[in-house]
């Protein structure tokens, strides 16, 4: 398959995913980049084609194929869209944010960590976008990228001053990576986050972090390198059971993943505001969306 068909095929979401193409693309991986990466480019540029193309996949199959290439020049471009304020990148990339940012961030960052704590560190950027970037963070230690104790240490000075200290969603990713690198020397941070009310009890209350730390820090690290997982190694993988796509009986499921927790590209949404289905009372938002 030629790079113009690759690209013809991959451009728009038609309801079923364009294996041929994928796989197409990583077996030319030099000569397809570049096509990724102007893609990319052109939604980082100008997030709104996003919005005036409903359909458009080209950009979301390149996140995924540059971070299997653990292509660095994707990563300016991946923080400049994601770095847009309000709702919009997460909208149009469907729960992308939610299940795979931080991974893809982890793929293609190189370790070069400043962008992403900048937008750890700036409200004005999504709060499902900064979390993923805690997620990063944790992904990188994990994959034994960086030490433990030089994230932890960034941790604590996120409890102490570098994060707004208003109720956010932040604050509960935060406690959720903590625990992930084990909390002991995080506790009384996360003491007091939790006292001055700025963690969602829905999402991880103090009894689970004190559970964690029960579990000793071999475990912990342990139980999250086997649950939590790594660097984009496999976009097709990672894209063909999206239950946005018909299903493909050809295609194997991966072990990890199954329909019910796939990442939902397009289709018709419930607003993050919106009460959530399940019947909680919660906004959307702050039950299911996660």
């Amino acid at each position: 398959m030629d790079i113009e068909t690759i690209r013809q095929e991959l451009e728009f979401y038609t309801g079923r995913f364009p294996n041929d193409a994928v796989r197409a693309a990583i077996e030319q991986r030099e000569a397809v980049t570049p096509l990724l990466l102007d893609a990319l480019q052109k939604v980082a540029e100008d997030p709104q084609e996003m919005i005036r193309e409903p359909n458009l996949m080209l950009p979301t199959c390149a996140m995924y194929l540059l971070a299997q290439f653990r292509e660095q020049a994707a990563y300016p471009l991946l923080v400049k869209f994601f770095s847009t304020p309000g709702d919009l990148c997460l909208d149009t990339t469907g729960d992308l944010v939610t299940e795979d940012l931080g991974r893809i961030l982890a793929s293609v960052c190189h370790n070069d960590l400043a962008p992403i704590k900048r937008m750890i560190e700036d409200p004005a950027v999504n709060e499902y976008v900064r979390s993923a970037c805690l997620r990063t963070l944790t992904i990188l230690v994990l994959e034994e990228e960086l030490s433990r104790e030089q994230v932890v240490d960034y941790f604590h000075s996120l409890f102490h001053g570098k994060l707004e200290r208003q109720p956010d969603f932040i604050w509960s990713a935060l406690v959720v990576a903590c625990c992930d690198l084990y909390p002991q020397e995080l506790l009384q941070d996360i003491e007091r986050a939790y006292d001055d009310g700025l963690v969602e009890l829905f999402h991880i209350r103090l009894e689970s972090v004190r559970d964690k730390l029960a579990l000793g820090k071999e475990e912990i690290l342990r139980k999250s390198r086997r649950y939590r997982r790594g660097f984009v190694e496999d976009t097709v993988a990672e894209m063909n059971r999206w239950v946005s796509f018909e299903a493909d009986t050809h295609i194997p499921a991966p072990e990890s993943r199954t329909m019910a927790n796939q990442p939902i590209v397009k289709g018709k949404k419930i607003g993050r505001n919106d009460p959530c289905p399940c019947g909680s009372g919660k906004k959307y938002k702050k039950c299911c969306l996660q």
